[in-house]
């Protein structure tokens, strides 16, 4: 049911997200700078979270804006990746300087700066093809449904956020067992609840801070997860062929360097560990109702 609070609540969002994106997407230089690839990309993705909101019947222009945002999001993330890879070893360097794997880190560092060139040039590419010039027509909103009937925000917005929370927390099994790719996708789903969450808190009774803020820390810890996970097999590769090509010494340095990613995965692993304990699901989601305005119901709890 069409609620028009809600709709001008997600409006606000949404002209606020593509000024953000538009002012960072005009930034000079913002290409070669990592963090200005960073904003870009989070920017695109928060466009991106209003729109999974709304009615897209409003929107003239909606599913081709959201398919040029994917893939702007998609067009700098290679480029992301290797520029998070890169400053994992280089703070690695400086925190173990005399470790064994000095020549090898190197080497390593050498074949990620390769990369990162060729993902620039990709991502140039790809960014020649998208053009944002369009975005801003997605404000131009069309006629609203006649006649306009007020409706019940807070329900509303828990209709909003109750798909995305069903996925957004731990089962018993990631609890117990270090699976990249299972974190990784528990990591997207946290981040789409963050972003719903951020977009929809000006209707709650009381700000969900606390509930926001657990979001942010869960997002990071499983972000640092990914990010040596993803390293680790990029390493591991490397290391093969390092073996297959005869070359001891690189090897032995490169698998040092594994060990020292292996450590740090670990420890993100077991702050993972206990923050699912220290705030399980059934407190967060009636914590969350509350703070809305409402009270939780039984089916809350599966």
């Amino acid at each position: 049911m069409f609620c028009l609070e809600l709709s001008v609540l997600l409006h606000r969002a949404l002209e606020a997200r593509v000024q953000d994106l538009m002012n960072d997407f005009s930034n000079a230089g913002w290409q070669e700078d990592p963090e200005g690839v960073h904003d870009v990309r989070v920017a695109s993705r928060r466009v991106r979270a209003v729109l999974d909101l709304v009615e897209p019947d409003l929107y003239p222009g909606h599913k081709r804006q959201a398919r040029k945002l994917k893939g702007l999001t998609r067009a700098l993330g290679r480029t992301r990746e290797m520029d998070v890879h890169a400053g994992i070893l280089a703070d690695l360097g400086q925190r173990a300087p005399d470790m064994s794997g000095g020549p090898a880190m190197e080497y390593v560092l050498e074949v990620i700066e390769a990369r990162r060139r060729k993902a620039r040039r990709a991502m140039a590419e790809d960014l020649a093809r998208i053009s944002l010039k369009s975005l801003p027509r997605l404000l131009l909103v069309a006629s609203m449904p006649d006649p306009f009937r007020t409706g019940d925000l807070r329900s509303a917005i828990r209709a909003c956020l109750e798909p995305w929370l069903a996925g957004a927390f731990p089962a018993e099994p990631l609890l117990d067992q270090d699976d990249p790719r299972a974190l990784h996708a528990l990591r997207i789903r946290v981040k789409r609840l963050r972003y719903a969450l951020e977009i929809l808190a000006p209707g709650f009774a009381a700000p969900p801070e606390a509930q926001l803020k657990h979001l942010r820390v869960l997002q990071t810890v499983l972000g640092d997860h990914h990010d040596r996970a993803t390293l680790e097999a990029l390493l591991a590769d490397l290391l093969r062929g390092l073996e297959e090509r005869g070359r001891p010494c690189l090897a032995a340095g490169v698998r040092e360097i594994l060990t020292h990613l292996g450590e740090e995965r670990l420890i993100a692993f077991e702050h993972f560990r206990a923050l699912g304990v220290v705030v399980p699901r059934d407190l967060f989601i009636d914590s969350l109702w509350r703070d809305l305005g409402q009270e939780p119901r039984e089916s809350d709890h599966p």
